[in-house]
């Protein structure tokens, strides 16, 4: 029992840190996107801040104050508003530095100075943190030892390799030395680390922040220790192994890689997943041989491994195994994989490939494979897969039938705008009788779709959605009004013209018309070539002073009706939040 206990302790720890250290999930995958939020182009300025120049000068006052909780609240958002962008707070630091040291500052007021130097970068405060740290309470050392570390503090680097000996040192201040030089990667830390390593006296935790450390101290050298670690048949294997893999983070030698290419095999995941990342970072190629098993493992994390191996080195057979991992649990992996497919499909050797798992995965029952080879055929715009994009509208998963409508938008085949029309005109009775943001989701990017084929017969249907009605949903009327200006682009249409111009002039002072809607139908009237209505708009964009959306939208409505470039709107003004003192007057 006390084995499976300890076991499982060791595999949290480790997840953990393979989770964190594992490659990421691209930042850029593919998601449903609204073509109306981009067409027309609006440039938006960027708001700013609206700093009072008066706060500076009222949180130095604060600091000076005799009250503590006046000094904490100060120094706390010292550090919020220099996050923020406040300017000239560095002129606080003196203060704030006084307060750190005064023995008679209570600990919260202590900590919240020491973090506003600490946020303010103040390096020159250095020497001061560090007296602090060692003179008070442990949760300062919590604060200051890793910004000491960041700045490469070398008096603390001395510190740190002092605790490495003292057998009384406190486990939370052992840690923190062991992250301070793996941080500053102080090789003359090396040997010491490695007998902390070693001993089994120590609790797990240590030991594996010990190996990270070692790998870090040093890159080169290390190898013979680690095989011993690996090889050696102790009570805890995993933990040894794991420690093997830390202390290799950043030895690429021969005998480096042939452990880490038998430990990739090792029963415990976590130890599995190390040592893949490990091969990874030296040479993609070495996990090639391991890549098929491992996109099978029950790990996602292994999972991923073999597939940014396979990825690196794509071929069409690569490709083709790499394609089962749109379908996989972990969003993560299968987001991850569909984003990358799509950047190899520009290769022509691969795109067939491509294209041909993409229809597998679409007639399969998977929802997370219906949902990924939906959106990859988006992207390819691959025509052939529509009739099934269809039939998916129909699926009880909504990320199916979101993803579904929005590849139909960017596949844009005309044959598809009945069976769209069908959809829409369903899903327009259906949602008087239920409420679901997903509907919601659906139906705008269908609509966006009948706008993109220019679906003549779909007009009266998009027409519905133009009055203020709550059961509509906001992103379907919007999509339905940029629809149905694209449809009737320079085509004349009283009826609509004036439900749209009503639209814009709803500025009642109970429920006004929502500002989302009033651009949409500004810019389907623009694009109807509504001109009698320049002067309004020219009006209405006038009065809008700052840089809102509508308001750019009604400058570009007076420039595609009459040429006329109206003079930019001044960024909007963001109150940067509520500070704790704040002047009376500007």
């Amino acid at each position: 029992m006390w084995l499976s206990q300890w076991t499982r302790r060791l595999l949290v720890i480790g997840m953990f840190a393979i989770c964190c250290g594992i490659t990421n999930p691209s930042n850029a995958e593919i998601r449903p996107d609204f073509l109306m939020d981009s067409d027309p182009k609006l440039n938006i300025p960027d708001p700013i801040m609206d700093f009072s120049p008066q706060l500076k000068s009222l949180w130095l006052a604060a600091l000076e104050r005799p009250e503590t909780d006046m000094q904490r609240l100060a120094a706390e958002t010292i550090a919020r508003g220099h996050q923020y962008g406040v300017p000239d707070l560095k002129e606080t630091i003196p203060r704030l530095e006084s307060l750190l040291l005064a023995d008679t500052s209570p600990p919260a007021t202590r900590f919240a100075a020491a973090r506003a130097l600490i946020v303010l970068e103040s390096r020159n405060s250095s020497d001061t943190l560090f007296q602090v740290s060692q003179k008070h309470e442990a949760d300062l050392r919590q604060l200051i030892e890793p910004a000491l570390a960041k700045w490469n503090f070398t008096p603390a680097i001395a510190l740190w390799k002092e605790r490495l000996a003292n057998s009384e040192t406190r486990p939370r201040d052992l840690i923190l030395a062991l992250r301070g030089l793996a941080q500053v990667r102080e090789p003359s830390a090396t040997s010491a680390l490695l007998a902390i390593v070693d001993d089994e006296s120590r609790s797990a935790d240590v030991r594996l922040e010990a190996a990270a450390a070692a790998g870090q101290c040093t890159d080169s050298g290390l190898e013979p220790h680690a095989v011993r670690l690996a090889h050696v048949k102790p009570k805890l294997p995993s933990l040894h192994s794991i420690c093997a893999c830390r202390l290799l983070a950043r030895h690429d030698s021969e005998a480096a890689r042939t452990l880490l290419t038998e430990l990739a095999g090792h029963q415990q995941s976590v130890v599995a997943a190390s040592a893949l990342n490990r091969l990874l970072e030296i040479d993609s190629t070495l996990v090639l041989p391991l890549a098929d098993a491992a996109m099978d493992h029950t790990d996602p994390n292994i999972r991923r491994a073999g597939a940014a191996a396979y990825l690196q080195h794509p071929t069409p057979e690569r490709v083709a195994a790499l394609a089962r991992l749109l379908a996989d649990p972990h969003p993560g992996v299968r987001r991850d994989v569909c984003e990358k497919l799509f950047r190899l499909s520009d290769q022509t050797v691969l795109i067939e490939t491509i294209r041909t798992r993409v229809n597998d995965l679409l007639s399969q029952e998977a929802w997370q494979g219906q949902e990924q080879a939906a959106l990859l055929a988006g992207m390819l715009k691959y025509q052939s897969a529509s009739s099934r994009l269809i039939e998916l509208l129909e699926s009880p998963r909504a990320e199916v039938g979101i993803a579904s409508a929005w590849a139909l938008r960017k596949v844009a085949v005309p044959e598809t705008i009945p069976a769209i029309v069908d959809k829409v005109a369903r899903q327009t009775e259906r949602r008087r009788h239920v409420n679901e943001p997903s509907l919601d989701e659906q139906v705008a990017h269908l609509c966006e779709a009948l706008g993109v084929l220019k679906a003549d017969n779909a007009v009266s249907l998009l027409a519905r959605y133009i009055p203020k009605d709550l059961h509509m949903g906001e992103k379907s009327r919007c999509a339905a009004i940029w629809a149905l200006g694209l449809i009737k682009e320079t085509k004349s249409d009283a009826e609509i013209e004036v439900s749209l111009r009503d639209r814009i002039r709803d500025f009642s002072d109970v429920d006004p018309e929502l500002d989302s809607v009033k651009e949409k139908c500004a810019v389907s009237l623009a694009r109807m070539k509504a001109v009698e209505l320049a002067t309004e708009m020219r009006g209405m964009a006038q009065s809008i002073e700052f840089g809102t959306r509508f308001g750019v939208a009604l400058r570009w409505v007076v420039k595609d009706l009459t040429g006329e470039e109206l003079p930019p709107p001044k960024p909007t003004r963001l109150p940067p939040g509520n500070w704790f003192l704040e002047p009376i007057a500007r």
